[in-house]
């Protein structure tokens, strides 16, 4: 219900204005990554003893998720941890989910134009169904054109909520203010929060994650070792292929898109609060200065506590399962 809505954005906001006031906002995980862990009922204190029992990656897309996607499973698989992930759908939120195994958070950062533009290359030139079909030749001519990626939902705004009962915030494309509508999850037309406060809802939460891995950095050998460390596993530069990227890939080198000052200039203005947002919350890298984020610390998580094969024999049977009853 919308009541309950506007009472969780009102409670974020206040949460986050206050400790802005009180010079008291956490450190940004992205320079300050820890392995403490945010229970919920627990008023928001932290504490260094609760093991970690499920990684939680929240996938924001078109920002290099499917490989740090790629490399966090790497990461479960080498220690024995469950992992999931989120990609479309609101950020989970640290501190407030009674029914989870203990989470370790983490979620990254890409540039938010780059990002746009690169979301525009895969989905909102030719959409990747169209690609999909054999007969179809991309061209100039029959693309969607980057003046008109302009909206919330890409090249229109957005205009509800996929729903049956109730609103469920769900989004795909986008090229404004993504970020602050993928973390805050509070963009649904219906419910008019204004993009102000869904920023500060979305700062609320990021704050709260273990680590934002900056994927801008990942030019730098010494980030790169540090995130490794962090992880205690190597192959974060292992590239994960999203779902038709060959495809979108193959279409953008036969038809070079061309992005001009003033487009670039127009998608700037409308990612401003995302841009406060990325550099909130990256700028602290700047320097090459890496020594805060610490190494491994494998004594926080329950080691070999999730059975990767035996979850697979699992999901193949549930699935045999949904099949056979389908066929009846």
């Amino acid at each position: 219900p919308i009541t309950q809505i506007n009472q969780a954005i009102l409670h974020r906001n206040q949460e986050f204005q206050k400790a802005k006031e009180n010079n008291t906002l956490p450190s940004s995980p992205a320079c300050h990554p820890h392995f403490n862990h945010l229970p919920p009922n627990n008023g928001g204190q932290w504490n260094n003893t609760t093991k970690f029992k499920r990684i939680l990656f929240y996938h924001a897309r078109k920002a290099g998720g499917s490989s740090m996607n790629k490399y966090l499973v790497k990461v479960a698989q080498a220690y024995g941890i469950k992992i999931e992930w989120i990609e479309w759908n609101a950020m989970e939120e640290p501190g407030t989910q009674f029914d989870k195994e203990d989470t370790f958070y983490v979620t990254h950062l890409r540039e938010p134009i780059a990002r746009s533009i690169s979301h525009f290359q895969y989905n909102g030139r030719w959409p990747c169904k169209t690609l999909q079909h054999r007969e179809f030749e991309p061209t100039e001519e029959n693309a969607y054109k980057l003046e008109s990626w302009n909206e919330t939902q890409g090249h229109e705004a957005k205009k509800t909520c996929h729903t049956r009962k109730n609103d469920v915030f769900r989004l795909g494309d986008c090229a404004v203010n993504c970020y602050t509508q993928w973390f805050g999850g509070l963009s649904c037309p219906r419910w008019e929060v204004p993009v102000e406060q869904q920023y500060e809802v979305a700062m609320s939460k990021l704050l709260k994650y273990n680590m934002i891995i900056v994927i801008d950095k990942l030019h730098d050998p010494k980030y790169v070792q540090a995130i490794e460390n962090f992880f205690g596993v190597e192959g974060l530069l292992e590239r994960g292929v999203p779902y038709c990227e060959r495809m979108s890939h193959k279409a953008n080198e036969k038809n070079p898109l061309v992005v001009t000052d003033e487009t670039r200039a127009r998608l700037t203005e409308l990612n401003r609060v995302d841009l406060k947002l990325y550099h909130e919350i990256s700028d602290c890298l700047e320097g090459g200065n890496y020594e805060d984020i610490p190494k491994w610390d494998g004594s926080r998580f329950v080691l070999d506590s999730f059975n990767f094969t035996q979850a697979k024999i699992d999901r193949q049977k549930a699935k045999a399962q949904k099949a056979m009853r389908s066929g009846e």
